[in-house]
């Protein structure tokens, strides 16, 4: 027999030996592969253990301070914001306003196109005696609403603001009262205005110092609407006193009584602190059903409706409305420009997170709400300085030279001269005294020379002009 040999073939042992190695680096490789693909796994479960202790830690404030709002009776939610408007008002009026009210409702009805309170317009000078021809309609509508109007002097013994029985229900809560109240400040209005145009000063005084029990009676500061029409009200109140010293009408006894009704400054710290509390009474509801938004502001639909509110957002957006209020800390001077200041802040220089997204949609013009303020305080001052002058020129039978001559009447200098220390404007001609302000908040220049009674048709700005004779 014949023995065969088996020859190896070339290269067949590195062949196993270069197999192994190969799987070996495969295994390497893929172990490599697998820890690196961890890392992405480790930075997500990182990251949801610092949300989850962050949320835990922001569960645990925010229920502290909703513990604290709830023990000092702050709003923050529609319950509270009863309670809020319950402890903040009176009850012992609300029959007598609530007839008011309805009555008002009725007189809307047959105001038809009469001046003030419906679309009519009055003459452009209406002074006594002056061609009026509605006045015959005017007189008719005042006799039949003047039970209206003694009952609205009646309820000024009940003690202000008056209380409703108001449903709250978020940004969706309705005030149709405190809007019904503008429309009894317009029938007193037209009442002063026809005694002023009659000479009848005893009716002039009381439909004037009705006005003001108006704006007292529904001086609501548990949000901004409410407060506004309060201080439209307000404007309405100095305005009729502003044209009735254009009528010489008055008695030194009535010009004191007038005098009493614009002497006290409006207290804006307060106000300011109860009506932002009263706004994020109105806004934390919210975060429970974002997409309301939606609808009160009729607008598209937004992702941001759908996601989850943390707790850390809730708590943002608490604490926002917390810094709003403490720009009256210090005071009633400067809370327009404090507000401006922490608006832009939340806007400018913070980064974008879904707080901050929350309160671009949920932040009323708080800065804008601000100037309101400053625009009532001119406004008064402007009035309280304009009867001080027709008051000294009964009293020395001429008129100031200027006005720091009123100091002898007892007024100083803060009362005739704007929060940046510039005086009102004040001339005197053809037996007339002129006082005027400037007509707006941008432009904070009082004129130098007496301005037209229509805006300027440069700037458009409409000066604030009294006349007195």
């Amino acid at each position: 027999m014949t023995q065969t040999t088996k020859t190896p073939r070339h290269g067949s042992g590195n062949n196993k030996s270069a197999s192994k190695g190969g799987t070996t680096m495969l295994r390497r490789r893929l172990k490599w592969i697998g820890l690196v693909s961890l890392i992405p796994v480790a930075i997500l479960i990182v990251f949801i253990g610092f949300i989850g202790y962050r949320e835990t830690i922001a569960s645990g404030e925010l229920k502290a301070k909703i513990d604290e709002m709830r023990r000092d009776g702050e709003p923050f939610d529609n319950d509270s914001m009863a309670k809020y408007f319950e402890k903040n008002a009176h009850k012992e009026g609300t029959v007598a306003w609530s007839e008011i009210l309805a009555l008002t409702q009725a007189a809307n009805a047959i105001s038809d196109n009469l001046p003030m309170v419906g679309a009519g317009t009055l003459p452009t000078d209406l002074s006594p005696g002056s061609d009026w021809p509605d006045e015959p309609r005017v007189a008719e509508f005042l006799h039949e609403v003047r039970p209206l109007i003694q009952r609205i002097s009646k309820a000024d013994e009940f003690p202000k603001p008056v209380w409703m029985p108001i449903r709250f229900n978020g940004i969706g809560t309705l005030l149709e009262e405190a809007q019904l109240s503008r429309s009894i400040a317009r029938i007193l209005e037209l009442d002063a205005i026809h005694a002023l145009y009659h000479k009848d000063g005893n009716r002039a005084l009381q439909a004037i110092h009705s006005l003001g029990t108006v704006a007292e009676a529904f001086d609501w500061d548990f949000c901004m609407v409410t407060n506004l029409v309060s201080l439209a009200i307000r404007s309405t109140h100095r305005n009729a006193i502003d044209r009735s010293l254009d009528t010489g009408v008055w008695n030194e006894e009535q010009l004191d009584a007038l005098t009493d009704q614009v002497k006290q400054p409006y207290d804006v710290a307060t106000t300011w602190r109860a009506t932002i509390a009263g706004e994020r009474g109105f806004a934390y509801p919210i975060l429970d059903n974002p997409r309301i938004l939606q609808d009160v502001h009729n607008s598209p639909d937004n992702p941001l409706f759908y996601l989850p509110v943390t707790p850390s957002t809730r708590l943002a957006v608490l604490q926002a409305y917390e810094e709003f209020i403490h720009c009256a800390d210090v005071g009633d001077a400067g809370i327009a420009a404090r507000a401006k200041l922490t608006e832009a802040s939340f806007f400018e220089n913070r980064s974008i997170s879904l707080s901050s997204s929350f309160l671009a949609m949920m932040l009323p013009a708080i800065s804008t709400y601000a100037e309101a303020f400053d625009r009532d305080e001119i406004g008064r001052r402007l009035t309280y300085t304009a009867i001080a002058v027709k008051r000294f020129q009964m009293k020395h039978q001429r008129w100031p030279k200027s006005l720091s001559e009123l100091s002898g009447i007892g007024l100083v200098a803060t009362h005739w001269t704007i929060s940046d220390s510039q005086a009102f404007g004040y001339e005197v001609g053809d037996g007339t005294a002129y006082l005027w302000s400037y007509g707006s908040l941008d432009k904070k220049i009082v004129p130098k020379k007496r301005p037209r009674t229509e805006p300027d048709a440069v700037n458009e700005v409409f000066p604030h002009l009294v006349s007195i004779r």
